[in-house]
């Protein structure tokens, strides 16, 4: 059953406070923007949000569906759920917000010529996934420098060894370098494995804290 205007039609006005929020029929069905930029489906009259931890975490109950066969699921918001204008609002803004941080389209990359490597040569830390620019130089200010470094310390101890050189990195150079060493992408990593990680992070941090505190003092004796 497609999507009916008047579907459409009553969807914008709900979310006529939200922000710059437009639809683009296709296919008989509808996409929903914000400010530009797709955030979700409106198919069989139903609201289909890209999947996101921060509009998942809005909801009370999230639920998931797919807006076609062979689609991937998305955050169902039934028509039933539309007449909370507020809740509607904060899950549309939370999805544009989440999904400032990926790109529309993947961009090429640019052909470089094969590089011969000579036995036992690491490779770059830049050619792992999920680690830009920023991530690494914060890695090589913190001591590492190659994808053996990080492999043989862990995402979870990069992460520490990151954070105790009092450098700026957040939650989400975690998710970064766990995705770096396992080839998912850090916003799968963040939805699926945020909790084990952080109870890796808040064990390794106790005992960090505990082994400081076994530590015995020095004392200095002055010679006469």
């Amino acid at each position: 059953m497609a999507t009916s205007q008047s579907t459409i039609d009553f969807l914008l006005d709900q979310l006529g406070g939200c922000g710059p929020v437009t639809t683009r029929k296709m296919f008989g069905e509808y996409c929903l923007y914000f400010s530009g930029k797709p955030i979700g489906l409106v198919c069989d009259n139903q609201l289909f949000l890209k999947p996101t931890t921060a509009a998942r975490a809005l909801m009370h109950e999230p639920l998931e569906g797919v807006p076609y066969p062979k689609a991937r699921p998305h955050l169902l918001v039934s028509a039933d759920l539309w007449d909370d204008r507020q809740s509607l609002c904060q899950w549309v803004i939370a999805t544009y917000d989440a999904l400032l941080h990926v790109p529309l389209t993947k961009p090429r990359k640019p052909h470089k010529p094969a590089v011969k490597r000579v036995p036992n040569d690491s490779p770059a830390l830049g050619e792992l996934v999920n680690l830009g620019p920023k991530s690494q130089q914060m890695l090589q200010a913190a001591g590492i420098r190659t994808v053996a470094q990080l492999r043989k310390l862990g995402s979870v101890a990069a992460y520490v060894k990151v954070k105790n050189s009092d450098l700026p990195a957040s939650l989400n150079l975690l998710w970064a370098l766990e995705g770096a060493l396992t080839g998912l992408s850090w916003q799968v990593v963040a939805r699926e494995h945020r909790t084990s990680l952080l109870l890796s992070l808040e064990h390794l941090q106790k005992m960090g804290a505990r082994s400081r505190q076994d530590e015995p003092s020095t004392k200095f004796i002055a010679s006469k």
